[in-house]
């Protein structure tokens, strides 16, 4: 199993459909109803190819958190505990049916798993967002899942639209682009609205994107690395 967690290539190759839409925006000419049209449609590729890439990133670093099979103390506290909280759900289940037997047996694992005598192989972390959520909130709690709480402040893009003549360039407001996208989204889905789109726009938006799932990949490939190493999985803020 390759160590590397390869989601935003495939989110950045993804969005070679989203280009295809921008590009047919491009030939739109005086055709407003058209332009507008190709730009609604990029967006909601856009906002759906992003929310596939959060949960397959999400997912991947589970697979391989497990495939390491790390004891309690490398893993990142967050994700054991929701493990565990998967796991009581479950737990729940087979009690309401009678299967005590099954039960008992889930506990003990899950003991095995805190007390360090067994390796975390086989997380229940569920990879998907909540139905019919989307946006900054959405999103975090997703990460949360997993032991990366303030996903936006740990995963930081700089801007790089002009010189700053040596200086900090300022930190991008991710989380209010992803807001703004998710709102125009819904707006389009659930009230057939029509927003004032250019397709300039939309490209950078689909840049800023890109360079966010960038970040997020490094993140969690370097606590992956360090729980590898037995250091501290918990990481720290990154970005580009």
């Amino acid at each position: 199993m390759s160590d590397r967690i390869e989601a935003a290539d495939d989110f950045r190759q993804n969005l070679l459909e989203v280009d295809i839409l921008l590009q047919e925006a491009g030939t739109s000419g005086d055709n407003k109803s058209k332009l507008a049209v190709m730009n609604k449609s990029a967006v909601l590729l856009l906002m759906g190819k992003f929310e596939a890439f959060l949960e397959s990133v999400v997912a991947d670093y589970v697979y391989k958190v497990e495939g390491i099979g790390a004891t309690a103390s490398q893993l990142p506290d967050y994700l054991l505990l929701q493990h565990s909280i998967e796991t009581v759900k479950f737990l729940e289940e087979k009690v309401n049916k009678g299967s005590l037997k099954e039960a008992k047996l889930l506990l003990k694992d899950l003991g095995c798993l805190w007390t360090e005598v067994a390796s975390c192989d086989s997380l229940k972390i569920d990879c998907a967002f909540d139905y019919g959520k989307h946006g900054e909130g959405a999103i975090g709690k997703l990460f949360k899942r997993i032991g990366f709480d303030e996903l936006f402040n740990r995963v930081q893009i700089h801007d790089d639209s002009g010189d700053y003549l040596g200086q900090e360039p300022a930190i991008v407001d991710v989380a209010g682009a992803v807001n703004s996208l998710t709102h125009i989204r819904n707006n389009i889905l659930h009230e057939d609205k029509s927003p004032s789109l250019t397709t300039t726009w939309v490209r950078q938006h689909c840049k800023l994107l890109a360079r966010f799932a960038d970040a997020i990949v490094k993140v969690l490939q370097k606590s992956l690395d360090e729980i590898k190493t037995f250091g501290n999985p918990n990481g720290d803020v990154a970005g580009e």
